[in-house]
């Protein structure tokens, strides 16, 4: 077998191979008698047809099994042989088998950039401490509370500031339905049972102020102006008309921070309950300083260090971030117009973090390599029983189910990123600071 690789851009190249006549010729012959002994030709009893005829009736389908076979295998052996650090998946572009003759293919291969590390060891970086003071320790407490609240009915008066009220409305802009105008934002323009917290900044400017001293069964239309920003496209700048039923009123009740409180939250006592917030505070702001640390380490070396990358990963990449952008962009309700409207930048934000993960991605495993840093059978083990424990499912059919998509390479490189950021942390220079 002869390679010859052509160099088409800085990370990509062009492999020619040429797989020798009798390799060819002698796959070619177990495929033949493969086919041969389930060919169905009429007249023929499986197995008895004439070789001659099987190869003529099956042309097509043994070459298309000669090229799955060879092709594979011989591409992999260029790649060790030549010891190229391929990365994603060859393209094969042409393939050439002429009969008795070695059949030649090309594919186009993504590979690793060549660089040389920056000094990693040393890094000078700054830790912020931010005490956790008895104000934090009450603000938790206080949105426990929240959560314990109860919600009274209202009777005998009118909705003010602070009330949730409980409301149908409908509405209609420019003699239409405003549902019909921005069909992708229903619920702006008609809700069943809406809970409204009334104050002057809820739902859309001035609808609430117009709703103070309501009472139960009263309906009411509030006029709306849609700011001239306002996300939803179609509704920027117009008038609109909502009639609204209020069906209900409910005034929040937080509950008194007693013993009581504390043990409906899982907790002995208020004391113990303020102790094991603090406690939680402490580790969340020590996880807090220790991320901030490890992105100070990562743009420290993307500073230090330039190189070309692979174009089809950092495509690969991009698309990725613009899914997980848009995806969470359509859970907060941003509309499929806004989204639109916004795509060349998501796309330029996407395409630039793209960069950086990749190019994060090369350096951490060069300092890996160099270090000779790697993840232990045990290690695996324990990230996928965590992970188990939070899906709720048995850690062998989660790893089954990884194991199945390829998914278990993943797992192993952010644990080995995560034990390289470590070791970098570990070597640093690491200065305190106050916030």
């Amino acid at each position: 077998m002869s390679v010859i690789i052509e160099n088409i851009a800085p990370c990509r190249k062009k492999l020619r191979i040429e797989v020798a006549a009798t390799r060819i010729a002698g796959v070619r012959a177990e495929i033949l008698q493969e086919f041969r002994k389930v060919a169905a030709i009429p007249g023929f009893r499986p197995g008895k047809a004439p070789q001659p005829m099987v190869e003529k009736r099956y042309a097509s389908e043994i070459e298309q099994e000669l090229q799955q076979r060879i092709i594979p295998d011989a591409y992999r052996e260029a790649v060790k042989e030549q010891q190229l650090r391929v990365v994603g998946q060859p393209h094969v572009e042409s393939v050439e088998n002429p009969p008795g003759q070695p059949m030649v293919f090309t594919a186009a291969v993504d590979t690793a950039p060549e660089f040389k590390l920056p000094e990693y060891k040393g890094i000078a970086v700054k830790k912020t401490e931010t005490p956790v003071t008895d104000a934090d320790v009450e603000k938790t407490v206080d949105s426990l509370r929240e959560q314990q609240s109860d919600f009274l009915d209202v009777t005998g008066r009118g909705l003010k500031t602070g009330d949730f009220a409980i409301v149908n409305y409908s509405s209609v802009a420019e003699g239409k339905p405003v549902s019909e105008l921005a069909p992708d934002a229903k619920t702006l323009g008609e809700h069943k049972d809406f809970w409204l917290l009334i104050n002057s900044d809820s739902f859309l400017p001035g609808f609430c102020d117009q709703l103070l001293g309501a009472q139960v069964g009263e309906k009411k239309q509030v006029l709306v102006t849609f700011p001239a920003d306002f996300a939803v496209k179609p509704l920027a700048s117009k008038k609109a008309t909502y009639f609204v039923d209020i069906t209900g009123i409910k005034e929040k009740k937080l509950p008194e921070v007693t013993d009581d409180f504390a043990k409906k939250v899982g907790v002995d006592s208020v004391e113990k309950l303020k102790a094991e917030i603090r406690k939680g505070l402490v580790a969340e702001r020590e996880q807090q300083a220790n991320a901030e640390l490890r992105k100070q380490v990562v743009d420290h070396l993307l500073s230090q260090v330039e190189f070309e990358l692979p174009a089809a990963l950092v495509a690969e990449e991009t698309r990725s971030i613009v899914y997980d952008l848009v995806r969470e962009n359509t859970q907060r309700g941003v509309g499929k117009d806004v989204l639109e409207s916004k795509k060349d930048e998501i796309f330029g934000y996407a395409s630039q973090g793209a960069k950086e993960r990749v190019r994060t991605s090369f350096i951490l495993d060069a300092i890996a390599q160099a270090e000779k840093l790697t993840v232990t059978e045990a290690e695996m083990e324990q990230r996928l029983a965590a992970m188990a424990t939070r899906y709720r499912m048995p850690a062998e059919k989660l790893k089954a189910q990884l194991d199945e998509r390829g998914g278990l390479g993943e797992v192993e490189e952010q644990i080995l990123v995560a034990k390289t950021l470590d070791f970098l942390l570990a070597n640093a220079k690491v200065e305190a600071a106050k916030a």
